[in-house]
């Protein structure tokens, strides 16, 4: 009988550990039922078309914008009580950091300095939704590394992170990042 009894106690022991270690590691991160999930960034080329990188003119003075594509979804596609108004999410922020290939992070000599933008958008469960997003600043572009390719035909590449930052309509905190290549130069002097 005590074998048995053992028996059952080692099977019951590896079915409990078997069912911890098989959740999901998105999960684990966070008690939301949903999170982000970025579709598409897109910026403008040289020519002003839709392109995967984007094209800064750093003798313009403008700020440089992209159009990103985000949604949420649920962490369980399909939940026994259904989707609820709750699991949407509301995106509070965003901040944008840059770094180049060489791996040079140095704020203000090798990139422009990272900044953060409030946001107030609702991304509903299962619909998508499309927004404008300052991605440089005009302020970077009067500053150290931007300001010093003006007049050159130097060209400097960075990666600019973007961190989306949010929560369920349960208060519970989602976060995203995604990023998107940047090519700083002076276009009157390609």
């Amino acid at each position: 009988m005590s074998k048995i009894t053992l028996s059952l106690k080692i099977v019951g022991i590896l079915t409990l550990s078997l069912l911890l270690f098989s959740c999901n590691p998105i999960e684990n991160d966070s008690d939301s039922s949903s999170f982000i999930v970025v579709e598409s960034i897109m910026g403008k080329d040289i020519s002003g078309n839709d392109s995967a990188v984007v094209f800064s003119d750093v003798n313009s003075g403008l700020p440089d914008f992209v159009t990103a594509t985000l949604r949420s979804a649920m962490l369980d596609p399909d939940p026994i009580s259904g989707v609820s108004q709750y699991s949407d999410i509301m995106l509070t922020k965003y901040v944008v950091t840059y770094t180049r290939s060489d791996g040079s992070t140095t704020e203000g000599s090798a990139v422009p300095y990272h900044f953060e933008s409030s946001l107030s958008t609702l991304l509903p469960v299962g619909s998508s939704v499309t927004l404008p997003l300052m991605i440089v600043t005009e302020t970077a572009k009067n500053q150290a590394p931007l300001a010093d390719l003006v007049g050159t035909s130097d060209v400097l590449e960075c990666t600019a992170r973007i961190e989306f930052y949010g929560h369920d309509l349960r208060n519970k905190n989602v976060s995203q990042v995604a990023s998107i290549q940047v090519r700083f130069l002076d276009f009157p002097n390609l």
